[in-house]
């Protein structure tokens, strides 16, 4: 299988739960071998996903006041690095709980997810425009400011897609928000592939900031800013992300399901791009 952003040929690193994790010979992109498309997708990010653990989420639902929180700081976070505020795109928007954390900050904009169910308890409970499909195949009649990918940019099925895709949805100068794993962080080469986020299928794709930045360079993104992000975690997500990673031990049962932790944040980072003008 050739890298999916290069093309060129990978070669095998290790293997997780049956899946090859390949390293690409050329722009070094870490990737799963898994034929991914709309199927894949349908498949994956089933409700199971979000209410049985999976590789997702015990109960997606419960994690709602933290993922509006996180929508909240990035709407801030945007608006002081940019001084601008406009129409975003909450991609992978699941229930909307990030999507109403812009919106309540002064934002407008809508959301795609996948998933069936989150899309109508968004829509039903919180009134919000939530599409359901995936964001590969996903158009608009106005494009966007912003266009908003928190935890995301790993589980997309076509990468090249999805990036051409922001492109044409992004106003000249619109901005790229991009949360998601640093394969080149400590922890990921200290645990090596024992690392929790090498969890296919449901996650296929590795980046460094430096990686994703060059990659971004190809659909005309410019790096802005990046940093690590504040987050907390839930107990119940933290033993649902461990159990089906390393399976079910008597230490995750010690886990109290509504403790509220804050994440390290060593593993993860943000960064910010803009989309050059032609």
């Amino acid at each position: 299988m050739n890298c999916p952003l290069c093309s060129s040929q990978s070669e095998f690193v290790f293997e997780i739960k049956g899946f090859d994790i390949l390293d690409c010979g050329s722009c070094n992109h870490r990737y799963a071998k898994v034929k991914a498309d709309e199927k894949h997708v349908v498949q994956t990010y089933g409700d199971s996903y979000f209410n049985e653990g999976e590789g997702g989420y015990a109960d997606y639902l419960q994690n709602s006041e933290l993922l509006y929180e996180r929508g909240k700081l990035y709407a801030k976070k945007v608006q002081k690095i940019t001084n601008k505020k406009g129409r975003v795109l909450d991609v992978g928007a699941a229930a909307g709980f990030i999507l109403k954390g812009y919106l309540d900050n002064g934002w407008s904009g809508m959301g795609i997810e996948p998933n069936l169910q989150m899309t109508k308890y968004g829509q039903k409970e919180y009134g919000l425009d939530i599409q359901q499909g995936s964001f590969e195949s996903f158009k608009a009649d106005d494009k966007f400011d912003l266009i908003s990918m928190i935890q995301v940019v790993a589980h997309f099925y076509d990468q090249q897609k999805a990036f051409e895709n922001a492109s044409k949805l992004l106003e000249d100068d619109g901005l790229l928000l991009i949360e998601s794993w640093d394969r080149s962080s400590i922890s990921a080469k200290i645990f090596g592939k024992n690392w929790h986020e090498y969890a296919p299928p449901s996650v296929l794709h590795w980046y460094s900031v430096e990686s994703l930045t060059n990659f971004l360079k190809t659909f005309g993104f410019e790096k802005v800013a990046h940093g690590r992000p504040s987050k907390k975690i839930s107990g119940r997500h933290i033993k649902s992300v461990l159990k089906y990673r390393f399976g079910e031990n008597f230490l995750l049962k010690m886990i109290p399901d509504k403790i509220i932790l804050p994440y390290p944040s060593e593993d993860l980072f943000w960064a910010l791009y803009r989309k050059k003008a032609l």
